[in-house]
């Protein structure tokens, strides 16, 4: 065998086996190059036309253009967002379709819901998009105008008259927020259950229900404003602008580490390739710095998230978990399978 030869063979054998040693750094920039290859698919939990609907309408046309592919949103309500979330996990761990949720579908069903048959950790965050503002609504007619009334109030009831309060299901984030803030403070609350938002607030307007605490919405502030119901407190310290002069839960002594909102992002399939998981992280965040996207989220009352890393994302999904096992044991919370 001749020299030259000899040399081409060296060769070839040496760039074989570097290829050998490093798949993961091969097939990492073959997503990169292949992803995406077509539109990608939003899969939001709940009806076209909800505050989910709304943020995934504003955010999917940027994150489709720093995609540089269409992104469409598909809407997958019912179970409390569990057939959604369903959907996205049959499906191939390739990126073609995220979920846009929160606790009240990642965490809640699969922690109080044997009849759910996936986990919090079968997603991985990509990025926190938002945080909705929770607020503590009361009817009226209720004659308290602080937090530390309402709960002298309730206090002063027992099983058999407490006050009621509605939410969107049983098991929701809002019914389980609902539950531990009467273990904390030790007072009974009667649970009413709704399909949906708008009987809530209907019900609450029409004095059929005593209290609700819910995601706020800038449409709430007319009502309150008319009278319709009074808004004692924001379960957040971090308020925005709308909300300033509303009270935080937390400045009344006995709830000062009563801290919740509802946070959404995006999530995928765990096993998604790192290069997608990338191309769409940096996708979204690039999204959330778009100046007309901040200032639509925010005039319904919303903070919007910075970009994170991924390892970011994944510590603050992680954070949400462990909170949210503590409201579930706290309040011996599950519903049978």
């Amino acid at each position: 065998m001749t020299s030259h030869a000899l040399q081409t063979r060296r060769a070839l054998l040496k760039a074989g086996t570097a290829l050998a040693l490093a798949p993961a750094a091969w097939m990492k920039t073959a997503h990169a190059q292949t992803y995406p290859s077509g539109p990608v698919s939003m899969m939001v939990p709940y009806p076209a036309g909800g505050p989910s609907d709304v943020s995934a309408r504003i955010l999917s046309g940027p994150i489709g253009d720093s995609l540089g592919a269409r992104v469409v949103v598909e809407n997958l309500g019912g179970a409390t967002g569990t057939i959604a979330a369903s959907k996205v996990l049959n499906a191939k761990a390739d990126g073609s379709v995220f979920f846009q949720g929160t606790q009240n579908e990642l965490i809640l069903p699969p922690l109080t819901n044997r009849a759910v048959r996936y986990q919090p950790d079968a997603f991985e965050s990509v990025q926190p998009i938002t945080v909705t503002h929770l607020v503590l609504l009361v009817r009226s007619g209720l004659p308290v105008g602080t937090v530390d009334e309402f709960l002298k109030l309730a206090g002063e009831r027992d099983a058999s008259n407490s006050l009621t309060y509605g939410t969107v299901g049983v098991g929701s984030l809002y019914h389980l927020i609902t539950e531990y803030l009467g273990k904390t403070v030790k007072v009974p609350f009667t649970h009413v259950p709704y399909s949906g938002t708008a009987p809530v607030i209907q019900d609450l307007a029409g004095g059929q229900i005593d209290f609700s605490i819910m995601p706020f919405q800038a449409s709430m502030l007319e009502m309150i404003q008319g009278g319709r119901f009074k808004a004692l407190a924001v379960l957040s310290r971090n308020k925005p602008a709308v909300l300033a002069k509303i009270a935080s839960i937390t400045e009344t002594p006995a709830l000062a580490n009563f801290e919740y909102a509802s946070y959404a992002g995006y999530f995928v399939k765990k096993g998604t390739p790192a290069a997608v998981k990338e191309a769409l992280n940096k996708a979204i965040g690039h999204a959330l710095e778009n100046r007309d996207v901040v200032a639509k989220l925010e005039a319904d009352g919303r903070n919007v998230s910075r970009h994170m890393t991924l390892d970011e994302a994944a510590a603050a999904y992680a954070a949400e978990i462990a909170k949210h096992k503590e409201m579930i044991r706290a309040t011996g919370y599950v519903q049978a399978g």
